[in-house]
């Protein structure tokens, strides 16, 4: 099992998944036009793994 995990869902939504004790626990749950706020937002402390995911896929 991969240490991350993000899930696409039926409306339009990422949820980003972290394991913990050998379950997936979700981090944060967000849309792509949320992408641009939540990188420049430094006060949300997201995992370099989750920031790096985000970076790939925002248009």
């Amino acid at each position: 099992m991969k240490e991350f995990d993000f899930k696409y869902n039926s409306n339009g939504t990422i949820t980003a998944l972290r394991l913990k004790n050998n379950k997936y626990v979700e981090i944060i749950s967000f849309g792509k036009a949320d992408i641009p706020h939540l990188l420049a937002d430094l006060t949300k402390r997201l995992p370099p793994e989750v920031r790096r995911y985000m970076e790939q896929i925002k248009e």
